[in-house]
């Protein structure tokens, strides 16, 4: 080494001693790195590192493929099976977990939109309007009188066949993960304050749009504080209540809310779920979010189809499962 190389290193090595004691290097010749910098610097983190797991369709046998192909207008077939349902980790009400299963049924792609709901019903009721925005401000009552019209044909899912089809096979947080992902629901973070046409986030497994976020949608279960702790096949609910069950949270949801096992309860006179009012408690305000999506046993469609085959065979009548005036949901 050069005895002017070395004299460097010594006066390096010297500048580095007093900083170390104390002495601050001069601020207008050295800035603190910012956050981004600092970020770029250390790399990616653990996960950002790994890409998200991807949501892989269900997949079906042969048979089951058969079945699904009968599947009513804008709709998608929910194959049945068993599934750990509730969370012993989190709020009280959703307690117990215990092994519930369903049989297999049709539940609808999309959220029903202003458009399917004008055609039956004649008006509109929402706040925001727009023929594929969901429906809301509909309260349990007003939705008997629309699936009256159906003939047997759209039903309320049970809150077991929707957190079974929401899951669609999952045990995390959400249907795609652990991690809120804004890709795959309207919530507070990005909605806006404004429900949106359904069908633009990504899909659950079974093919089911927006079973998080947008509009907080109805089951037909009355309202229980803790599920039973056995297993249970099929299971409807208490015979009676006060209150409904809605599931799946609205565009002023949180994350937290989001999650798959969350559940509330609401009178059934409401067509609003309120912060401001006692929880769940009746309210006359019209502000929030509350729709629903239709559901029809799988045995049920079966059957109609059946009786509609023999009548066409016998007398040439048609006996149809599906209502007067149905759109098509986009």
């Amino acid at each position: 080494m050069r005895f002017s190389q070395f004299l460097l290193a010594l006066a390096a090595c010297l500048l580095l001693a007093s900083c170390s004691q104390g002495d601050a290097p001069d601020s207008e010749e050295s800035e603190a790195l910012s956050v981004a910098e600092i970020e770029q610097q250390a790399g990616p983190g653990p996960e950002s590192a790994v890409a998200p797991k991807r949501v892989e369709p269900v997949q079906l046998t042969e048979e089951d493929k058969k079945v699904a192909a009968l599947a009513p207008a804008g709709m998608v077939f929910i194959k049945g099976g068993c599934f750990i349902m509730g969370n012993n980790n989190a709020q009280v009400d959703e307690k117990f977990e215990r092994e519930v299963c369903v049989q297999d049924f049709f539940m609808d792609k999309y959220e029903l939109t202003q458009e399917r709901w004008e055609a039956v019903m004649g008006y509109n009721p929402a706040k925001f309007v727009g023929p594929d925005h969901p429906v809301e401000q509909v309260n349990y009552f007003d939705i008997e009188k629309f699936l009256k019209q159906y003939s047997g044909a759209c039903r309320l899912p049970t809150e077991a066949e929707w957190e079974y089809a929401a899951r669609a096979g999952t045990q995390t947080r959400y249907y795609w993960g652990n991690v809120m992902d804004g890709e795959y629901a309207w919530y507070a973070d990005n909605a806006k304050d404004t429900t949106h046409p359904v069908g633009q986030k990504k899909p659950n497994a079974f093919g089911l749009y927006d079973m998080m976020g947008n509009v907080w949608e109805w089951t037909e279960d009355w309202w229980q504080n803790v599920y039973p702790s056995k297993k249970l096949d099929n299971p409807t609910g208490p015979n009676a209540g006060e209150y409904k069950v809605i599931r799946g949270g609205s565009i002023v949801s949180s994350a937290g809310a989001l999650r798959t096992t969350n559940r509330t309860w609401l009178n059934p006179k409401n067509r609003v779920y309120s912060k401001i009012s006692t929880y769940g408690g009746l309210v006359n305000e019209k502000f929030n979010y509350i729709g629903f999506r239709c559901v029809v046993s799988a045995d049920t469609l079966l059957q109609s189809q059946q009786v509609r085959k023999v009548k066409n065979e016998g007398k040439g009548e048609t006996s149809s499962p599906n209502p007067p005036k149905q759109t098509a949901q986009p």
